[in-house]
């Protein structure tokens, strides 16, 4: 064997398990997850410092890497007030740990009755996406099942950063 048929070989030989070890990490974070939280929101008015409630169902779908989050925001008599879409990317997934970091690109609210007043959660939220969207180009968000009831169809999940759990209802798609 000539030296450049042996650099040749090692080339090919470096390109294939570069090749594999890219295949493994885009499976490794392929996930086929759907999620639907309902949730109560009780916050108190700045300006009138009343409390307000209103109603929350919070639709995560992590489909192959693709990460996508509908919060629509209601009032506590079921009046749709908007709803606020985030989509981008599965950053990575660990699903021993069932632990996915998503990388959220873009946003949009969508106002259903512009005289309702959006709640202070759909504010702050939309703020902060939108915040680091256009500060970083990216909004991360983690999100870990720290329980499943395969039985009910139910999860537990926490949000990081902000360190909220919910009750949801859980669709695993394979």
């Amino acid at each position: 064997m000539t030296k450049s048929t042996l650099k040749s070989g090692l080339a090919i030989g470096i390109l294939v398990i570069a090749v594999i070890i890219i295949y493994q990490h885009i499976r490794a974070t392929e996930v086929d997850i759907v999620l639907s939280c309902r949730n109560e929101l009780v916050a108190t008015n700045p300006q009138t410092q009343q409390i307000e409630h209103h109603a929350l169902i919070a639709d995560f779908a992590l489909q192959k890497r693709s990460a996508s989050i509908s919060y629509r925001y209601f009032t506590s008599d079921g009046v749709p007030i908007a709803t606020l879409h985030l989509s981008g990317d599965i950053l990575s997934a660990n699903k021993g740990q069932d632990t996915y970091i998503l990388n959220l690109v873009s946003s949009e609210l969508v106002r259903h009755h512009e005289q309702l007043s959006l709640p202070m959660h759909a504010k702050h939220l939309q703020a902060f996406a939108n915040r680091n969207i256009s500060k970083q180009g990216v909004h991360n968000l983690t999100v870990q099942i720290v329980s499943r009831n395969e039985a009910d169809n139910t999860a537990l999940l926490y949000f990081l950063p902000s360190t909220n759990i919910c009750a949801c209802s859980l669709v695993t798609m394979s």
